[in-house]
């Protein structure tokens, strides 16, 4: 017989099917029949700037397909953005791929301007784009 035991103010659960318990540390995953924690596919992203970020991230990817690494990339984005009055460095360039930092409005506008018009379309609606 197969029974919950959830417990009060804890985001863990414990199942047991008289064998071991299985611990799952994410309240909205559910665990399937072989154990596997499932996950619900609006809790991919929980965070909204986690997306904008991996969205940026990908259209750094794309804007400069010629970009065979994450350093080389952080290069050509560096040299293509940095300007006398705001300075872009490689290293700055590699946090916005790893998504650790957002960039500001005006990178993203200078980014856009270089991927194409019709990427902009993808923050409004991702999934017809993938």
């Amino acid at each position: 017989m197969l029974t919950a035991t959830p417990r009060a103010h804890s985001a863990h659960r414990t199942l047991s099917a008289s064998g071991p318990s299985i611990s799952n540390p994410n309240p909205f995953a559910r665990i399937n029949h072989t154990g596997a924690v499932m996950q619900k596919s609006f809790q991919k992203f929980r965070d909204p700037q986690e997306r904008e970020r991996k969205w940026f991230a990908s259209l750094l990817w794309r804007s400069f397909p010629e970009a065979t690494s994450e350093a080389q990339l952080a290069d050509l984005v560096a040299e293509a953005l940095n300007t006398a009055h705001r300075p872009v460095n490689p290293r700055t360039v590699r946090n916005w791929l790893r998504s650790e930092n957002a960039p500001g409005l005006h990178y993203v506008v200078a980014v856009l301007a270089l991927a194409g018009a019709e990427t902009v379309f993808e923050l409004f609606d991702p999934e017809q784009t993938a």
